[in-house]
């Protein structure tokens, strides 16, 4: 019996984890530059997104999002850890930013990836804001 293309993705390996980071780092990459075409080749047909007010869009609504300018003066990702459960990575990492208003602030972020039709696709998006920061 041939298995599922949709369910057969390979065990988790150094390379996976290093992908993931990459995935991770253009992910960032395509907020800070409004890349609405790389987060249509990524992000899942179910994709949601958990924003740090409580907010939650759906793929259609996060690509519309995207689509908008980032009026930063800086943004940097920092301790960006990769975990693996089966087909599935977790990438968490923290932001700092600084706004085009000199304000700096600190989020944490879990993006789950999924590994469906041989290729990964973020499945969840989640933010947080840090108090005080």
């Amino acid at each position: 019996m041939a298995a599922n293309p949709q369910t057969v993705f390979p065990h988790p390996t150094h390379h996976s984890e290093h992908k993931l980071r990459r995935l991770n780092q253009e992910y960032v990459d395509a907020f800070l530059h409004s890349d609405v075409d790389w987060y249509e080749r990524h992000l899942a047909s179910d994709f949601r997104c958990i924003l740090s007010n409580g907010s939650v869009l759906d793929r259609a609504q996060f690509l519309v999002e995207a689509a908008q300018p980032v009026a930063l003066k800086a943004f940097d990702v920092e301790d960006v850890t990769v975990q693996f459960e089966g087909d599935t990575a977790i990438v968490v990492a923290r932001t700092v930013r600084e706004t085009a208003d000199g304000k700096r602030e600190q989020s944490l972020y879990t993006d789950i990836w999924v590994g469906r039709d041989g290729r990964w696709q973020t499945l969840l998006a989640h933010a947080t804001a840090v108090a005080g920061a």
